[in-house]
């Protein structure tokens, strides 16, 4: 990639400061990408709707009924806590699940935008995609797990036993609960609770992801008053859209102490200049509803972005960053997400943790360090308990 990034920070940014060019960097994101977010004006309740065994009695399982309330009404959404035991205070992994307990109508893209986008692609970029699409139909296409927070299935994509097993806390909700991931069905019940009548012509209205970050925090709220949780060390963990989601929630909520973000490629860990696979255009095209409308600007325009993402992975630092990639994750585009976390990593040195090394890794050979950390396994877009491992392994490593 021979696009020039612009820099994280100048020469008179010190750990000192760094501060002041974090939050700068934030209201970027917040601006032109995934608009502005709710910090005051409403209020948040949590209610306790059971309290069961879990995991034959090894553990103990909460549900609750978390509801939002502003001066135009209330919404709720639903988060599962299991805790093991016996209880203390513990760290907490949240998850912010894409995945459902029921199977959801897939929505197809806005065909004329569709159409549009490849009237204005690149000729390579065409090309690209075409190599792409074909090897992905030979491959055949994988439907989503399916997830129920308030079972025990033992799976990879929220594996509570090995989250247990590592002394820590499994918590999670349903990204699609608090907003659905449809164009046709925005904005859903909390989002509407924010927005007045000018809020949809607004460039920086917010969206879809940002509705979803915004909820997260609001678990976190739940995590940081729990006397069984350690509230100094909770973790994000996202896969695809979730992981673009968590990585925008932890840039913005420092309480969030660690992230650790799965093959969340454009609009996540990776860079968006010379990223093949899913750019600014296709994106801001299938999904709109994503982002503020300012995004759609900048489509096959990113040489012409304030920012890139390499940036907001810098927003999560000092606090602790892990990034995973998949080597045959084309779409995502691993060595965009590679290089994302590579040039993040220099926020981490104000701290004196070390830079990532110049060269990636191979995969299966996770860089397991202070501050920022990075693996690629062989597979495609998926998230697996070899992944979870790792992010476990780099929590220990931090003492979070």
């Amino acid at each position: 990639m021979k696009h020039c990034l612009p820099p994280i920070y100048g020469p008179d940014i010190t750990a000192e400061n760094w501060e002041q060019r974090r939050v700068q960097i934030v209201r970027l994101f917040e601006k032109n990408v995934f608009g502005r977010t709710p910090r005051d004006g409403f209020e948040t309740r949590a209610d306790l709707l059971y309290a069961a065994e879990a995991l034959e009695g090894t553990a103990k399982r909460e549900f609750y009924r978390i509801t939002v309330r502003t001066k135009r009404g209330s919404a709720a959404f639903h988060m599962a806590l299991v805790l093991p035991n016996p209880q203390k205070p513990v760290p907490a992994v949240l998850m912010i699940s894409n995945h459902e307990k029921t199977p959801a109508a897939v929505k197809g893209p806005d065909m004329s935008a569709l159409e549009e986008l490849m009237a204005r692609a690149p000729k390579e970029w065409r090309t690209d995609v075409e190599r792409m699409m074909a090897a992905f139909q030979k491959g055949g296409a994988s439907m989503p797990q399916l997830l129920d927070i308030e079972r025990d299935t033992a799976q990879g994509y929220w594996p509570v036993e090995q989250i247990l097993a590592s002394g820590r806390a499994a918590a999670a909700f349903y990204a699609g609960e608090v907003q659905p991931d449809d164009r046709r069905l925005f904005p859903a019940a909390l989002a509407r609770l924010f927005a007045g009548e000018d809020t949809a012509r607004k460039p920086d209205r917010l969206g879809t992801l940002g509705v979803w970050a915004f909820a997260a925090s609001r678990a976190a709220d739940v995590l940081c008053a729990h006397a069984g949780i350690d509230a100094k060390k909770i973790s994000l963990a996202g896969h695809s859209r979730g992981a673009k989601t968590a990585l925008w929630c932890a840039a913005q909520d420092t309480r969030i102490h660690s992230v650790l973000v799965n093959n969340s490629g454009c609009t996540g860990a990776a860079v968006s200049r010379g990223k093949r696979g899913e750019n600014v255009a296709s994106i801001n095209a299938f999904f709109p509803h994503w982002f503020c409308p300012s995004y759609a600007r900048y489509a096959w325009r990113e040489d012409e972005m304030p920012f890139d993402q390499h940036m907001l992975l810098a927003a999560v630092a000092p606090r602790l960053c892990y990034v995973a990639s998949g080597a045959q994750d084309a779409w995502s585009d691993p060595d965009a997400e590679w290089l994302g976390a590579r040039e993040a990593s220099a926020a981490w040195r104000l701290f004196g943790h070390p830079e990532l090394p110049r060269n990636a890794p191979l995969a299966g050979d996770p860089i397991i360090t202070e501050g920022i950390g990075y693996h690629h396994r062989e597979g495609g877009h998926d998230l697996t308990a070899w992944d979870w491992m790792q992010f476990l392994l780099f929590l220990d490593k931090n003492d979070a």
